[in-house]
């Protein structure tokens, strides 16, 4: 992949899984990583903030995006976060996943410092000019102006993808994002699958469960059988509904129970819980569901 290469497909992020002491289990990163794969995974994304990035040190982020690849072992494409508080360490970061073999580089604008499109505009830059990869711009917490995205895949031929999943807008920033910038790659969160790839995202990056019924809706959809899609992507929609309470930790048990990690456990201070009722309609979801998850 060159640094003008499309992005597509399902690419999930990789949960970071922690053990009793608070480090990074390297077991369960690898069981994750090979659970996905299996799963039919175009890619994976690791170290975005559904990995609780922002948890980590900066060494750990670095070894948690070299053993990623390592665990991926060439078996699917790695993309990694950079996102930072300043732009220092957010280019500092891109260089040394761009050394380890990253196949591309993902980031939100700085969580420090301006935010107005002047600012937005020299950040991507600086991050596309440091490394020779496709750079995808995380369109979330700080939305950017839709007409700086025209302005930055005329600017640099690696700036030619995007995150898109702001609250509320998604679907309506895609549509307008492929009227505005017809060569760009989309990439959603994968919520509404569907109604994003019929809006013209090429893809998403949702989280690490439900990757076997997102890919087999995803090639459906390329298919052309939209129908089929559709079943998959609601075979999926009662457990991503139920998380919604609890995104990472919810998810960390499902992947628990599958036997994928050995603990549901955030990074500390951890603010969400599951009680006795959230285990007890986890279990009915699941079991009505029946396998995948």
């Amino acid at each position: 992949m060159n640094s003008a290469s499309p992005l597509h497909g399902i690419i999930p992020i990789v949960y970071t899984p922690f053990d009793e002491d608070d480090r990074i289990d390297t077991g369960d990163l690898h069981r994750l990583v090979d659970h996905l794969i299996a799963a039919g995974a175009h890619g994976l994304a690791a170290v975005g903030s559904a990995s609780e990035c922002h948890r980590l040190t900066h060494d750990e982020r670095r070894w948690l995006a070299e053993e990623t690849m390592r665990a991926a072992a060439g078996r699917a494409p790695v993309i990694v976060g950079v996102s930072a508080t300043n732009r220092v360490d957010s280019i500092a970061l891109a260089r040394h996943v761009a050394e380890s073999g990253a196949r591309a580089i993902f980031s939100s604008p700085p969580l420090q410092g301006p935010t107005d499109a002047l600012a937005l505009r020299s950040y991507y830059i600086a991050l596309a000019d440091a490394v020779d990869l496709p750079v995808i711009v995380q369109d979330a917490i700080i939305p950017l102006p839709l007409s700086l995205f025209a302005d930055l895949t005329m600017a640099r031929p690696n700036l030619s993808c995007v995150k898109e999943e702001v609250p509320g807008e998604t679907g309506h920033r895609i549509s307008a994002l492929r009227s505005l910038c017809p060569t760009l790659s989309i990439l959603s969160g994968g919520v509404y699958l569907i109604d994003e790839l019929a809006r013209g995202a090429t893809g998403a990056t949702p989280g690490s469960i439900g990757t076997a019924d997102l890919v087999a809706a995803h090639e459906r959809f390329r298919a052309g059988d939209v129908a089929g899609a559709r079943a998959r992507f609601e075979h999926f929609t009662p457990l991503s509904f139920w998380r919604r309470q609890f995104p990472l930790l919810g998810a960390k048990e499902v992947l628990r129970r599958m036997g994928v990690f050995t603990g549901a456990r955030l990074r500390a201070p951890a603010g969400e819980h599951l009680d006795e009722q959230d285990h007890r309609e986890l279990t009915a979801l699941t079991e009505r569901m029946g396998p995948p998850f």
